[in-house]
């Protein structure tokens, strides 16, 4: 069986829901907080 491909991480509350809020706020951009945070994730890593 092949491994996952995803992992869980934790995040604080405060931050969860402005996380939902910004989802809420998009307009139909973003559907789910996975996608906000991805999205998030791999831009820093690019400028970094």
């Amino acid at each position: 069986m092949p491994r996952k491909a995803y992992k869980s991480v934790v995040i604080p509350e405060i931050l969860y829901k402005k996380i939902i809020a910004h989802v809420e706020q998009s307009e139909g951009r973003y559907i789910t907080i996975s996608e906000v945070v991805r999205e998030a994730v791999w831009n820093f890593l690019k400028a970094s």
